[in-house]
């Protein structure tokens, strides 16, 4: 039987233990005042330390705390805003309400995952939220875990996996363009390899995602060099 994915590369991943990554991107209450976040009447108070996946998921699914809470937990979690695209924070921001509107429907909705990505595609398109940012919201909003961030990291490794063009890109960046379809693909292809390697659909996300810095983690350095 031929390998499931392209070699070498499936090797590589395979032989790559999976590893939590721990607290990332920036404490929330930094995030905020970092990009000048004004309107946050009403919001408890922001953590002042980083947060881990499973922090940020549980706030998101804790419906004692606003969506917005959950949204700049999220985002800070994600690093919006780095390598100088802070605009992108702002004018996210600005669409607070229609954001607020999206994220409280699925968190109390059982959406699969077409429709849920349908939630942030066209009229309710928010400016400055790609399929990047907008997809950790779908993975920390909906009711399982099963809805996977898509993000430069992990799409491009999906490509590469399988050879073929599951996620479109625009640059280095994933595209506006890709439709339901394209998200459903990416993630039946998590879910499969979650099979193979006998690990949650998730941590198959977090370990395509890896680490990067000034020291990446095997996955993201072996992604550098391709």
């Amino acid at each position: 039987m031929p390998p499931p994915y392209q070699q070498p590369h499936w090797e590589v991943f395979c032989n790559i233990p999976y590893q939590p990554a721990g607290p990332v991107g920036r404490p929330p209450r930094d995030w905020v005042i970092t990009y000048g976040l004004n309107n946050l009447d009403g919001l408890p108070d922001l953590p002042d330390r980083m947060l881990d996946r499973a922090e940020v998921r549980e706030i998101c699914q804790n419906h004692n705390y606003p969506v917005l809470y959950g949204y700049i937990c999220a985002m800070a979690w994600g690093g919006q805003g780095a390598g100088g695209r802070g605009r992108y924070v702002v004018v996210s921001w600005n669409e607070r309400d229609l954001i607020r509107n999206r994220l409280e429907y699925l968190r109390s909705n059982n959406l699969d995952r077409r429709d849920a990505y349908n939630l942030f595609l066209k009229d309710n398109r928010v400016p400055g939220l790609g399929p990047a940012y907008f997809t950790k919201l779908l993975y920390f909003f909906s009711l399982e875990p099963t809805h996977y961030i898509m993000d430069q990291h992990t799409a491009r490794s999906v490509n590469l996996l399988t050879g073929i063009t599951v996620v479109r890109f625009a640059g280095d960046a994933v595209a506006n363009t890709n439709k339901p379809g394209n998200y459903q693909a990416y993630c039946e292809e998590l879910d499969h390899m979650s099979t193979l390697l006998n690990v949650t659909g998730d941590k198959i996300e977090e370990m395509l995602m890896s680490k990067g810095g000034h020291n990446p983690w095997p996955w993201r350095a072996y992604m550098n060099n391709i």
